[in-house]
C-alpha cells in the first residue's frame, strides 16, 4: 500500500513524502511508527536544506548586484546582448550523452533473517534482514524540485535517484533535493547496545556539471544514509558522503563509479524493552545551479540495492 502524507513538524509543515508498507498485517503502532520517523527524517533535511539555501540564496544576490552594471553594458551592445540570450538558452548536452537509471533489479530474496559468520559479529547476536523488507519511503524538498526521474523505492531493496538543474534535458530551474530508502520494525524484551549496518550492493552514481560565464557555478552530491527511531522520534543517525563537486565561470567535470559495494556510517544506540524501532537505510542526491552571466547544469545521479540490513548487539 502507497500513501502520500503531509505531517505536521513546525518546520517543514509543507513536506509531503510516500509510505509503502510490506502487508496489511503490520500492526497500526508499526505502522505510525514509520510514518512518524519518515516525517522527522524529512523534517531534518528540509531544516538543514533551509539553512544552505539561504546562504546559496544571499550569495546569488551578491553575485546579481555586482554582475548587473556588466549585464547592462552587454543587453546595451546588439552584438553582445544576442550573445547573452544565446548563453542563457544554451543546452550543454543532448539526450543521448546523458546517464540514466536503469530498469534491471536483482531477484528479491525472500528469507526474513540470515545468520553471518561468527567472525562478522565480532562474539555480538547478529540478526540480518533480507528483501522484502517492512516499509519503503521517498521524497523531495518541495522547496526546491522533484527528481528527474526515480526508480523505487521498492521492497526488494531497489533505488534509484537522478537529479537534473539548469541547461540539460529536463533540468530543474533550481535546487532539487531527492530522498528514498526502505526500513524494518526492531523491538526486544531485552535492553542494550545495538550496532546498526547497511550496504548498497550492486551501487552506481554519475555526475556531470558545466559552467559558462561570469558567475555560474554547478554543485552535485549524493550519499548514503542509517537512521534509527524510537517510537517515531529520531534516536542516532550517519551519512556517507559518496560525492561532492562544485563547479563555476567556465569549468566542467564528470564521474562516477560503477558496481561498487558501497557501506553505510558507523551508528550505535540502546535499544529499551516494550519500545517500537525504525532502522532505515537510505539513498539522497542534491543537484543546484546559479546561472550567473551565463549558463550552468548538473546532473546527479545515485542507484543500487539495499541488499543487507543487519543489527549486532
Amino acid at each position: 500500500m502507497t500513501e502520500a502524507k503531509r505531517h505536521s513538524e513546525p518546520d517543514a509543515s509543507s513536506q509531503e513524502f510516500r509510505i509503502t508498507f510490506r502487508d496489511d498485517a503490520i500492526p497500526e503502532a508499526d505502522r505510525q511508527n514509520a510514518e512518524s520517523s519518515v516525517a522527522a527524517l524529512v523534517a531534518r533535511s528540509a531544516a538543514a536544506i533551509a539553512q544552505e539555501c539561504a546562504a546559496e540564496a544571499d550569495l546569488a544576490a551578491l553575485t546579481a548586484s555586482a554582475n548587473g552594471p556588466i549585464v547592462k553594458l552587454l543587453e546595451e551592445d546588439s552584438v553582445a546582448d544576442k550573445a547573452l540570450e544565446a548563453l542563457r538558452t544554451h543546452q550543454f548536452a543532448h539526450r543521448g550523452a546523458m546517464e540514466s537509471l536503469r530498469e534491471d533489479r536483482r531477484p528479491t530474496l525472500t528469507e526474513r533473517t540470515l545468520p553471518l559468520a561468527p567472525e562478522a559479529g565480532v562474539g555480538l547476536r547478529t540478526l540480518g534482514f533480507v528483501p522484502p523488507y517492512d516499509f519503503t519511503w521517498s521524497w523531495h524538498d518541495t522547496n526546491g524540485h522533484a527528481p528527474f526521474n526515480q526508480l523505487g523505492p521498492m521492497l526488494d531493496g531497489s533505488v534509484g535517484l537522478d537529479a537534473r538543474s539548469g541547461a540539460v534535458p529536463g533540468g530543474a530551474s533550481g535546487f532539487v533535493n531527492a530522498h528514498a530508502g526502505v526500513g524494518i520494525f526492531l523491538s526486544s524484551d531485552t535492553e542494550g547496545k545495538r550496532f546498526p549496518h547497511s550496504v548498497l550492493d550492486p551501487g552506481r552514481y554519475s555526475f556531470r556539471e558545466a559552467t559558462v560565464g561570469i558567475g555560474a557555478n554547478a554543485t552535485s552530491e549524493g550519499g548514503f544514509e542509517l537512521t534509527v527511531f524510537e517510537d517515531g522520534h529520531f534516536l542516532t543517525g550517519a551519512s556517507r558522503l559518496l560525492w561532492h563537486r562544485r563547479v563555476s565561470e567556465g569549468d566542467d567535470a564528470s564521474g562516477g563509479q560503477e558496481a561498487q559495494v558501497f557501506t553505510g556510517p558507523e551508528l550505535e544506540f540502546t535499544l529499551r524493552a516494550g519500545h517500537g524501532y525504525t532502522f532505515n537505510a537510505g539513498i539522497w542526491v542534491t543537484s543546484d545551479r546559479t546561472t550567473g552571466i551565463g549558463a550552468a547544469a548538473v546532473q546527479s545521479l545515485l542507484q543500487g540495492t539495499v541488499a543487507r540490513m543487519w543489527v549486532f548487539g
